[in-house]
């Protein structure tokens, strides 16, 4: 057990403990030497106390002022590297076919980039379009069921894969879309394999982070004809708009470490930002939704997505859920949310 454990205090909270206590025991021996030297100072007028007083003050705030940048530096790179660790630590699980699914599925794999084997469910098309779907960050292809049913109820086909080194793909860690996008070239040479697919008409759909992957994916590779993203997460300190107040000049700096260590611990080169990358898609036309509801401090996602769309052009749209956060509205407006997605790939195709 460490001393951690053992006081159930986390980390930071003992860090800024201790700048507190190292914080007033400057404060106890700048106040023992004047006491000291009362008597001495007793005998000086009173507008020499005041000026003897004044750089003692000053050197409090000063080191005051200094002790709590150090500590809130330490605090901030202690933090994201916990949230770097956690977030390429693989997420493997064993993924079985549910006993009340209403639809059949094919259980196939495929190799994605850096030559990983992939593991997915494929369902032929029933009018001739088929769909890639991408599920959130840690989990695996069954948190695109709700989306797989209702496009596979309007005939189209559907391949849903476990993204790398989560579910049952391979890969020695998860890159939170950094090495993602090459994997999406490996799905679409599975379905140009497939007699059944005509690889003219491939869309693709995601939530979260697998939203940020399908707008990647679309790119990168033009064989992508239209792209459903819900929710697409920022990857990069460059994803997100300006900040707008102090919760959000924090997460600014705390984003800027991020693609430091992210470089660092993927032994990568940082990617393209969603930015500079998502205005190739066009004319190619994109659905970005986005959840209404704000965060206390950070605001609501509307925001950042709607920045992204600025940059995306006349083929963007958005549409925002103002009851919804993040990814829930299938939970929030189930009915209008299939409509929607459906006539968005209809038209997209051109579907009779």
């Amino acid at each position: 057990m460490t001393v951690l454990s053992a006081l159930q205090l986390p980390f930071t909270d003992l860090v800024l403990i201790a700048g507190l206590i190292i914080v007033l025991l400057f404060a106890v021996r700048l106040f023992l030497r004047r006491q000291k030297s009362e008597t001495d100072r007793d005998s000086v007028k009173p507008s020499r106390k005041m000026r003897n007083f004044i750089p003692y003050a000053l050197r409090l705030i000063g080191f005051t002022v200094v002790s709590f940048i150090i500590i809130g530096g330490s605090v901030l790179l202690y933090e994201d590297y916990k949230v770097t660790e956690e977030d390429i630590a693989p997420a493997p699980s064993q993924v079985e076919i549910p006993s009340d699914l209403t639809f059949r599925v094919e259980e196939i794999t495929f190799t994605g980039g850096d030559d990983l084997k992939m593991a997915g469910w494929f369902v032929p098309p029933r009018n001739d379009a088929t769909i890639i779907l991408l599920h959130g960050y840690g989990g695996n292809r069954t948190g695109m069921l709700w989306h797989a049913e209702k496009l596979i109820q309007a005939g189209y086909g559907v391949l849903m894969y476990d993204e790398r080194a989560s579910g049952e793909s391979a890969g020695k860690n998860r890159s939170y879309g950094w090495q993602d996008a090459p994997d999406i070239g490996g799905a679409i040479r599975y379905l140009a394999s497939r007699a059944e697919v005509n690889p003219q008409r491939i869309g693709i759909a995601g939530c979260s982070i697998g939203a940020q992957i399908a707008l990647q994916g679309a790119a990168h590779y033009p064989g992508i004809q239209a792209v459903w993203a819900d929710g697409p997460s920022g990857i990069l300190s460059s994803d997100y708009p300006p900040p707008h107040n102090w919760a959000t000049g924090i997460a600014a700096l705390s984003n800027y470490v991020l693609d430091w260590m992210y470089t660092v611990r993927l032994n990568t080169p940082t990617p393209a930002p969603m930015t500079a990358i998502i205005g190739k898609i066009a004319p190619r036309p994109i659905m970005m939704v986005a959840g209404g509801t704000p965060h206390p401090h950070f605001g609501a996602e509307a925001a950042r997505v709607e920045y992204l769309a600025r940059h995306a052009g006349a083929n963007a749209k958005v549409w925002i859920i103002p009851e919804a956060y993040h990814c829930d509205g299938p939970a929030q407006r189930p009915d209008e949310y299939a409509t929607r997605m459906i006539g968005f790939f209809d038209a997209a195709f051109d579907a009779k």
